[in-house]
């Protein structure tokens, strides 16, 4: 299986494909309409020595890229370029070949020969992925390469860093991955993707080692878009002794962002940290944020979106992750310098869109207090207590002068 946190599980969907594993219990190829190819049979007169039998080779991606300039924006279209060259020591003929995207692309033209999809992640905060199988009926030769024509894509809106893929994908067992659910399969109605034999060489930027640098099958896609994050403090108030809740939280904007920073899912893209004011007491946590004990102590807190699988997951418009702390208020002489802020690598923070929103404070008032009320209850009853007093021993006095 090859892993890459780029692109999630369709590069194990690839490594499956790329592989020719064929999984039990499922069909070999889910073929065009008999009106666009027709599966070659094991007596046709056409076929060439060792087609449809043994071991199936594969075409050797060489060439990829794409058009758009480094950044574009959303809405605007670009095409992508893709070549093989048969390394195998047999003529091929009737191959699939395969164009997966991450969700926030689109297919800006549908062909007849291609066969379209979508994964179902297995979360919805995980990210999906549009593929296109397309059906081509060419012979090639060993030693031959072919590109295929460029192939049209549309940036969706809240696309941020995208993926593109392309591989060879054999008969098409692509649609026969293992553990993956598809969802609006459908056949385009346009006219028909081509496969043409190259003529002269491959520009140096789009060429492909793809046996040595596994990533070299994927297309990054850089939009112009913005993302915020923005966090919500508290103002509390209360007694001397008295228990309050600090409802804290983050709220997530704009265009999509890889939630992980690593293939094992475990570094967030950012965290948040929570410093309470020195007068106060932390009676009960949430459970994604983590006390850190240092000279000031502070709380760093992240959100819940981790996976164990291949899937991506994502943090995306409107996402809300809530912090509520239960605190008790202990010294109301020190209760002053709380906040909440958003914690990330530098390079995570230039790229927010509204720093000023990126923190907030965390203020608790005192409101009198169970002691000083108590005292003064007790100091005006006792004083009373004394006046009465005084009160009866000058009226005994005078009875016995009288």
């Amino acid at each position: 299986m090859i892993r890459w946190v780029g692109f999630g599980r369709v590069f194990a969907v690839t490594a499956v494909v790329l592989g020719g594993v064929l999984f039990p219990g499922v069909p070999a190829a889910s073929g065009p309409p008999s009106t666009d190819v027709r599966p070659l049979s094991a007596g046709s007169g056409h076929l060439l020595r060792g087609e449809g039998t043994g071991h199936e080779e594969l075409l050797t991606i060489d060439r990829l890229e794409r058009d758009g300039g480094d950044l574009l924006r959303e809405g605007s279209t670009f095409d992508v370029r893709a070549g093989f060259e048969h390394k195998g020591e047999r003529a091929l003929r009737k191959r699939a070949f395969s164009i997966t995207v991450s969700e926030r692309l689109s297919f800006a033209t549908e062909y007849s020969n291609c066969e379209y999809g979508e994964d179902v992640p297995t979360s919805p905060v995980n990210r999906s992925y549009r593929t296109a199988v397309c059906w081509i009926d060419m012979r090639i030769e060993p030693g031959e390469a072919v590109d295929l024509a460029p192939i049209p894509l549309k940036v969706d809106r809240w696309a941020n860093a995208e993926k593109v893929s392309v591989a060879d994908a054999g008969l098409g067992k692509h649609w026969a991955a293992s553990g993956v659910v598809w969802r609006d399969r459908h056949w385009g109605r346009g006219g028909k993707l081509t496969l043409a034999k190259r003529t002269g060489d491959v520009p140096p930027a789009a060429r492909v080692n793809a046996g040595i640098d596994i990533s070299s099958w994927g297309l990054n896609v850089r939009v112009d878009s913005s993302w915020d994050i923005e966090v919500t403090g508290a103002a509390l108030k209360g007694k001397k002794g008295e228990t309050v809740t600090a409802h804290l939280a983050m709220d997530f904007h704009g265009a999509d962002v890889q939630a992980q920073r690593d293939p094992e899912n475990s570094i967030p893209f950012a965290r948040i940290r929570v410093q309470f004011p020195r007068g106060v007491t932390v009676l009960k946590s949430p459970k994604q944020c983590g006390n850190r004990v240092t000279k000031r102590p502070y709380y760093q807190c992240e959100y819940n979106l981790y996976t164990n699988s291949y899937d991506v997951p994502m943090l995306r418009d409107g996402y809300h992750e809530a912090f509520p702390f239960r605190l008790r208020i202990d010294d109301t002489s020190e209760l002053t310098g709380g906040s909440i802020r958003l914690d990330a690598p530098a390079e995570v923070l230039q790229e927010d869109a509204d720093h000023a929103n990126s923190t907030a404070r965390i203020t608790v008032e005192a409101v009198g207090g169970p002691d000083r009320t108590a005292w003064t209850v007790a100091a005006g009853a006792g004083a009373l207590a004394v006046t009465g007093l005084l009160a009866a021993a000058l009226l005994r006095a005078r009875r016995r002068a009288d």
